[in-house]
Formats: C-alpha cells, sequence, structure tokens
C-alpha cells in the first residue's frame, strides 16, 4: 500500500478511537434548509455503503490497528500523551495577552486535531468585518505547502497554479474566500509582521492558538459538534493540550448539534443558559465546556452547498443544496476526493443523500493525480474546496462541496469594537 493512502487510512482510523462516541460515519453537517425531520431522520439512521465508502473509512487490516493500539491504548502511548500535556501547559502559561495590542490580533483555535471548521469560521469573521468597513488581514502558517510571504487575492485567477508554486491548500482558499490578504508562515511573528504591511485595522490569525509566542488581543476557542473526544493528549487522544488548570480563552464558539438547527443564537442563550454570564451555566450541564472560556456563544453547524467550480471561482455567494444536487446527478457515477481530516464524515453525509461516489482521501492537505482515477464511466468529479484549488480544468464537470458558518453578531461586534478602539462591552 502506497504510504499516503496507508497514513490517510490511519488518520480516519486514530479519529475512530478518538472520537468513539460521536464519530459514527454519520452526517455531521447540515444537507438541507427546509426539511429539519429529514435531517434527523439520516442523523439517526445507519449510512448506507455506497460505492468506494467502505473501503474507504475501514482500517486497511491488522497494520493500522496496531499502530492506533500503540498511538492510543499502549503505555507509550500513555507516556507520550501525559509528556505532550506538560510541555503544551508549559508553553501556554507564556502566552500574551494584551488588549491594548494595534492592530489587534484575534487568534482562532482549537483544542483537538482532526479539523473543526476554523477556517469557514476566519472566512465568515473576515466577511462580515469587511461589511462594517474593517480592512483584514489573515495569518496563517500554511502547513502541507512549501512557500511563505504575503498571498494576494489577485493573483489567485487560477488557484491550481498557486497549489503548484508552494502556497499551502488553506492560504489559497483563504484568500479566495475572504478575498483578504493572507500572510503565510511557520513562524507566526514574521507571518504577522507580513500582515502589518498591508496596514489592516485588524488580523483574523486561522489556527495559532498553541503557538504562545505569538502576542494577541483576544483568542477565540472553537469547539465543533464532535466535542473534545476521549480528552486525552495526542497521542492517546485529540487534544492538543491539557484541559486541567488551562487559562480560559476569550471566547467559545461551540457548533451545535441536528437536534437544536434552526434556533437563533438567542434561543440557544435563553434554553441553555449562554451569553453573557457563563456562569450560569454548571460544568455537570456542558461538560466543563464553560470553564474553556470568559464568554461563550452557539453557533449553527456549518451548511454544505454544492457549486459548479467555475461558478466557485467566480465568487458565487451561495450554491444549491445536497439534496436538489443528489436528485440532480441520481443515477451518475460520481467520483470524489477528499483531501481533509474529516473526510469520511464528509463522504457519509453525500451517502446519507444517495450519491454514489467513488470517495478517494489522499489525507489532509494532499493532492492525487485524477488522470489515473479518470474512466469513461466518470459523469463528473466531486471535491471539497480545500480541494478544488489544487486542480485546473478537468474533462468532466466539477463540483465544489463547500462549507459555510454564518459567523455570530455578539463576536462580530465585539471584534469591531477592539478593530475601532473602543471599549468592549
Amino acid at each position: 500500500m502506497p504510504l499516503t493512502r496507508f497514513m490517510a487510512r490511519l488518520e480516519q482510523s486514530l479519529l475512530r478511537a478518538w472520537f468513539p462516541d460521536t464519530l459514527r460515519w454519520q452526517s455531521p453537517m447540515r444537507c438541507s434548509e427546509g426539511n429539519s425531520a429529514q435531517r434527523r431522520d439520516l442523523q439517526s439512521a445507519a449510512v448506507p455503503n455506497h460505492a468506494g465508502l467502505a473501503q474507504a473509512v475501514e482500517p486497511s487490516g491488522p497494520l493500522i490497528r496496531v499502530c492506533v493500539w500503540l498511538l492510543t491504548r499502549s503505555w507509550l502511548g500513555q507516556l507520550a500523551s501525559l509528556l505532550t500535556a506538560r510541555i503544551a501547559a508549559r508553553r501556554r502559561a507564556k502566552r500574551v495577552i494584551n488588549p491594548c495590542q494595534r492592530p489587534p490580533v484575534v487568534v482562532i483555535g482549537n483544542l483537538v486535531v482532526g479539523g473543526s471548521g476554523k477556517t469557514p469560521l476566519v472566512i465568515a469573521l473576515a466577511q462580515a468585518l469587511k461589511q462594517r468597513g474593517l480592512s483584514i488581514a489573515v495569518l496563517c502558517s500554511g502547513y502541507g505547502g512549501k512557500r511563505e510571504g504575503l498571498l494576494r487575492r489577485d493573483l489567485l485567477d487560477d488557484p491550481s497554479m498557486a497549489w503548484n508554486a508552494g502556497w499551502s491548500d488553506e492560504a489559497i482558499l483563504l484568500a479566495m474566500a475572504s478575498d483578504c490578504d493572507v500572510a503565510v508562515a511557520r513562524d507566526r511573528r514574521a507571518a504577522l509582521a507580513l500582515c502589518l504591511q498591508a496596514g489592516p485595522d485588524l488580523v483574523l490569525s486561522d489556527d495559532g492558538l498553541q503557538h504562545h509566542r505569538l502576542e494577541r488581543a483576544m483568542e477565540v476557542l472553537l469547539v465543533d459538534a464532535r466535542g473534545l473526544g476521549n480528552r486525552r493528549c495526542l497521542p492517546a487522544g485529540p487534544l492538543r493540550e491539557p484541559l486541567r488548570d488551562r487559562q480560559s480563552s476569550d471566547w467559545l464558539l461551540q457548533f451545535t448539534g441536528p437536534e437544536t438547527e434552526g434556533r437563533t443564537e438567542a434561543n440557544h442563550a435563553a434554553e441553555f443558559g449562554l451569553g453573557q454570564d457563563p456562569k450560569a451555566l454548571s460544568a455537570s450541564d456542558d461538560g466543563g465546556l464553560q470553564q474553556l472560556a470568559k464568554r461563550r456563544a452557539l453557533v449553527a453547524e456549518p451548511l454544505l452547498t454544492v457549486l459548479e467550480r467555475a461558478a466557485w471561482l467566480a465568487g458565487e455567494p451561495s450554491g444549491i443544496d445536497l439534496a436538489d444536487f443528489a436528485k440532480r446527478l441520481a443515477g451518475s457515477r460520481l467520483l470524489g476526493v477528499a483531501g481533509i481530516a474529516q473526510a469520511a464524515a464528509l463522504a457519509a453525509s453525500c451517502a446519507a443523500q444517495g450519491l454514489e461516489i467513488d470517495w478517494h482521501f489522499p489525507g489532509d492537505h494532499q493532492a492525487i493525480d485524477l488522470a489515473q482515477l479518470m474512466h469513461d464511466s466518470v459523469a463528473a468529479i466531486v471535491m471539497t474546496a480545500k480541494d478544488a484549488v489544487k486542480y485546473g480544468i478537468q474533462p468532466v464537470p466539477v463540483y465544489v462541496l463547500v462549507k459555510t458558518v454564518i459567523a455570530p453578531e455578539s463576536l462580530c461586534l465585539e471584534l469591531e469594537r477592539i478593530a475601532r478602539g473602543q471599549p468592549t462591552a
């Protein structure tokens, strides 16, 4: 088995081990705006094993099972987990929070590996703040790419050229979707220096919660619907840092599950005691999440829509619902590419709608040779937005799966205040 394929399957198997109660290859995203009852039925039903799905998400035999056991269950894995926790706790104690920082740097991060929706959230925040008349710059590490520097939106008429030039997929997607300059550097302070060249009112950092040398004005912690898994640190669990005695972030944004879809943030605050007073919810009610931040807001699950690649490149704001897409291509043989962390969950979302897709998971931030996978029976290609930046024109139609998030109004208001140098509420 090629190394990249092995690593992709190991990645999916580790996610299953880390999130045993929540990651069951069912749809974690909203697929239909209009029929919440149908969405709940899909969420509770077993997902059928359509073409390519079963072999894509199942372990590849005893070698992967042994690797997962060594990393998550053995004494060696437990020891490594304790070491990770100790080092991460010491590093976090050195973080610098500077509310008077100009321009303010706002770090959007999470506590777990395996993707939690940071990039769609950063895009949503950048778009919302730009609509309020603010100049926004974005910084990221450029993980998976070789190029560092300032990536300007006007250089991305053909994103595949930027990918082939060495820019990371996340940096390209951020620049395209947010229409902001994106500074890319492994050293976050170097990335910040690049951001400052554009003279922004506010800087958003995609990830960087654990990069404590980066001075910041505010931290926004994101927790998706999976929660925090088994609450162990790497490699025994998904946590990048321990929860015990952790200094609180400023904000916690928590994606809601399907049972709470369709309600507003105010509805959530009234029902669950969220909002201005984080003490209104006890640790026993929310699994201790309230201790992670000073203020909280619930955010609707990411909405999954589909656009033709040409429309996506042109910046069309919205596409069609996944259920409608499934009806349009019913009976068609589709090729799927998902080079993301939660690839199997995405595949299950599509399978739940009846889409017959032959999925290929190259691994997070990785690409695959599409020419070797093409054959006469393939009617179209389906891929994520992060994958779509890597490939040029194809011999069949290409459809892009886009995840969008609605930025909380309360957080946007506070970010606008600190960007304009005004006191926060």
